[in-house]
């Protein structure tokens, strides 16, 4: 029990009374990401996920946390809100981050997504079916679709690997920027253009829903990584990198086609960092190229 004073009029009395046990105001973060597919689909694949990283922060520190969402329009405006601080951690692609942290050296990652205790994935070259390519040099004279302009998996790895097997873009008859991987597989099923390239999880996700589809190559990409920016405190990132890691193969991960969290570090991106400041070689005249 507890004693109380109360004042009235000049008199104290004492009242005894229940003991008032401290009350933690909820803390709010905001989570940022763009739209990797329709931004209806991302809000239904990460909603659940924050849902459980929130009960995972809530537990570990004593105190309620609610996490609101962010989802930009743009891969720039998502580039831009974690750069100045408009949300306090989020999910972006490997270029993403690579532009962030060249912008801001301070952006922090707290944890990468795993793949069955990798944090590497397959991405697709992929044809329509029925389609005379069956190898990456039979794409010369062929048209191309790519994702976002400034995504990993969907631009600047798929770029290098052309550019690897002698396919640059003066040897395609068209290419184009079509903004997200579910609209390259299905422009490539409906014949707009011959090929594209796009992760495998969206590639098989096509194909089981009617898409005509076919590999000819694929080719490794890294897992994306979860970000804090540079204003949120030391306690609250380590606090959110324990909760990611304990999401060991829970339900909701199946969402975004992974099975855990892992320790990540900046050095992981250097494969997306060479993809794009080799860039230019996928645009370099083929009379360059041959010099």
């Amino acid at each position: 029990m507890r004693m109380m004073p109360v004042f009235l009029g000049g008199l104290c009395i004492t009242v005894v009374g229940a003991a008032v046990a401290p009350v933690h105001a909820e803390q709010t973060l905001v989570f940022g990401t763009y739209a990797f597919e329709k931004p209806t689909t991302t809000v239904r694949k990460l909603r659940p996920i924050l849902d459980a990283v929130e009960t995972e922060l809530s537990n570990r520190a004593g105190r309620p946390f609610k996490i609101k969402m962010r989802v930009a329009k743009s891969y720039r405006a998502a580039i831009r809100d974690i750069i100045k601080g408009r949300v306090d951690f989020g999910r972006y692609g490997q270029a993403t981050y690579v532009m962030a942290r060249a912008a801001n050296r301070k952006i922090k990652v707290i944890a990468v997504e795993g793949d069955q205790k990798k944090k590497s994935f397959r991405s697709v070259i992929a044809v329509r079916k029925g389609s005379d390519v069956f190898a990456v040099e039979g794409l010369a004279g062929k048209s191309f679709a790519f994702g976002n302009e400034y995504s990993t998996t969907g631009r600047y790895l798929p770029q290098a690997f052309l550019a690897r097997h002698g396919i640059t873009v003066g040897k395609l008859s068209q290419t184009a920027y079509l903004g997200r991987h579910d609209r390259v597989a299905w422009a490539v099923s409906d014949g707009a253009f011959d090929a594209g390239a796009m992760s495998e999880w969206v590639f098989q996700s096509a194909v089981a829903g009617g898409a005509s589809l076919r590999p000819i190559a694929y080719f490794s990409s890294v897992t994306k990584p979860w970000l804090a920016n540079d204003r949120l405190d030391g306690a609250t990132r380590k606090l959110i990198r324990e909760a990611l890691i304990a999401l060991q193969g829970v339900k909701v991960l199946d969402k975004i086609k992974k099975d855990c969290f892992l320790p990540g570090r900046d050095s992981d991106y250097d494969k997306a960092r060479r993809a794009i400041s080799d860039n230019w070689k996928f645009f370099q005249s083929d009379t360059a190229a041959e010099g």
